[in-house]
């Protein structure tokens, strides 16, 4: 029976605990999310899912100021674990933390590693249009995302995905690979491998500004881009200083097109608003205008008036 900590704070987070549960050479000791702060309309604080699911299954639930402390060190040494896992903790373990367990310290990480190390691996794959993804299960190291691999799971990203679809799917993989590897701990820790430095790529933490459409960029990128930035910040652009928010996209690709006449609407019906853009048409299928609610667009033409030869920036 292995003692086992988990350290997070999403739904992923939640969906790993409940996996963990239902193993029966797995004893779940604890469970550390952060100091929850978000606060509803009334003032009262939101429990993160991770909260919520040790409440609701009685779990051994902390929420340290910093995991790292002498008093949590304390603590975390007399629960005597095997493992540490950590799922979207969103936290730095020091290295004397980190040498807790008696076997590793283990993360779960949502890319096929040395792939987009860092803090958004989601929307990095469908920004930069990647055809595959997964995740890594591997032995945690001070230095972000760089310990040894020992497994990972690898599956195909739908093209007409947006950010929840491949979410979901890493959420699924990654309660594979956790289920997985309690399959045989021996085995799989004995052939990990080290990552190869030479293929690491990095994705840093997403801003509300890297979700503003440039229309001179080319068009099928600005595709991924809404594709990416669905849940947060969501793709943005401006209409006579009006924000337009971008929840659905398409595009037409245009080899050898000269136009840079770049956001000018070149075409407009009920199924899109058609934008000139790099090497082709941008087209908005889902919107969002300040201060309204979501509509697709022959809902939105209803009551806006576009013109062709107008101009979205």
């Amino acid at each position: 029976m292995y003692n086992v900590i988990v350290a997070g704070s999403t739904d992923f987070t939640r969906d790993c605990i409940l996996q963990l549960m239902e193993l029966d050479n797995v004893n779940l000791s604890a469970v550390i999310a952060p100091i929850d702060t978000k606060k509803d309309r009334k003032g009262n604080i939101i429990n993160s899912p991770v909260v919520e699911i040790a409440l609701e299954k009685k779990l051994n639930l902390f929420q340290p100021e910093s995991i790292n402390k002498d008093d949590f060190y304390d603590t975390l040494v007399d629960m005597n674990p095997d493992f540490f896992i950590v799922v979207a903790y969103g936290k730095i373990l020091n290295k004397r933390t980190l040498a807790i367990p008696k076997i590793m310290p283990l993360n779960i990480h949502g890319s096929l590693l040395p792939i987009l190390r860092g803090a958004s691996p989601v929307e990095h794959a469908l920004l930069y249009g990647f055809e595959k993804s997964g995740t890594t299960l591997q032995k945690m190291d001070f230095k972000l995302d760089e310990g040894d691999i020992i497994l990972q799971h690898e599956f195909d990203i739908n093209k007409d995905w947006k950010f929840y679809d491949l979410y979901d799917k890493i959420k699924e993989s990654g309660v594979y690979i956790l289920k997985e590897f309690f399959k045989d701990t021996d085995k799989y820790i004995s052939n990990m491998i080290k990552q190869d430095e030479a293929s690491a790529t990095y994705c840093s933490k997403i801003k509300k500004e890297d979700g503003k459409i440039d229309f001179s960029k080319d068009a099928y990128s600005l595709h991924n881009m809404t594709r990416a930035f669905v849940r947060w910040p969501t793709a943005y652009c401006f209409y006579k200083n009006i924000s337009i928010k971008v929840f659905n996209s398409g595009y037409i690709l245009k080899d050898n097109n000269t136009n840079n006449d770049f956001g000018k609407i070149v075409d407009i019906n009920n199924d899109g608003i058609y934008i000139q853009a790099l090497n082709g048409i941008y087209i908005i299928k889902e919107l969002q205008r300040e201060g309204k609610k979501r509509q697709t667009v022959k809902e939105f033409l209803c009551g806006n008036k576009l013109s062709i030869g107008e101009y979205f920036n």
